[in-house]
């Protein structure tokens, strides 16, 4: 995969999600919990890192969960850097729904679903946060990276909500769409920022999955 070098004042932000944990493989809401990659996950993870063996970037950001850490490292190590941690991109907490399968959770809190289903932003989810809350963080983000980062490329190992807010935020789309947007593990997204203007260039790209038992990489250009 190879990243050419953008304009001097454009910003490429490759936004990565983390690979499987065990909070996915049963089912569960995550969210804040500091679940660990499965033995999946670090192969998915494996994989990533050699996706982006060849790709140029000149800085790497990460989630404080360990999951998102974890991925991170997988990239940098074959750069020799460090990620540099973000608690912004920290994935939306989802308070007393942590730790219940899907399922437990929605028999649990239907007053909760009820206000998920019907796409309300500013609901804050008992213990966790709204939609809206999640947004502003990654907008934190954002702004940090337009300030500190012009004619660079970036990676940041982050989440699906995390990735999904990035998808709503950039593009301006509504909310709706964007929740029924799709964000598999260890899935890379890109996003190009010039004069101004946000663009996507790619979402949820798994190919380093499918290649990767053939030592084959994918390409981003």
């Amino acid at each position: 995969m190879n990243v050419a070098k953008g304009h001097p004042d454009e910003i490429r932000l490759i936004a990565v999600r983390h690979g499987e944990t065990e909070a996915n493989a049963a089912g569960r809401y995550s969210g804040k919990l500091d679940t660990p990659l499965t033995q999946d996950g670090v192969e998915q993870a494996r994989a990533l890192g050699e996706r982006f063996r060849n790709v140029h970037f000149d800085v790497i950001y990460s989630s404080d969960l360990s999951r998102a850490r974890n991925t991170a490292r997988a990239i940098a190590r074959h750069h020799d850097m460090e990620p540099i941690i973000d608690p912004n991109l920290r994935e939306r907490g989802y308070g007393e729904m942590e730790g219940l399968a899907y399922g437990e959770a929605r028999s649990r809190f239907p007053e909760v679903f009820s206000q998920l289903d019907g796409f309300v932003t500013s609901y804050p989810i008992p213990g966790g946060e709204s939609a809206d809350q999640v947004r502003e963080r990654v907008t934190t983000f954002v702004e940090r990276i337009v300030r500190e980062h012009q004619g660079q490329t970036v990676v940041a190992a982050a989440h699906g909500g995390i990735l999904r807010a990035l998808f709503w935020h950039l593009l301006e789309l509504p909310y709706r769409v964007v929740r029924r947007s799709r964000c598999d593990n260890t899935a890379v997204s890109v996003f190009r920022y010039r004069e101004g203007t946000w663009m996507l260039e790619m979402w949820n790209d798994t190919g380093h999955l499918e290649e990767s038992s053939a030592g084959a990489s994918g390409l981003i250009t």
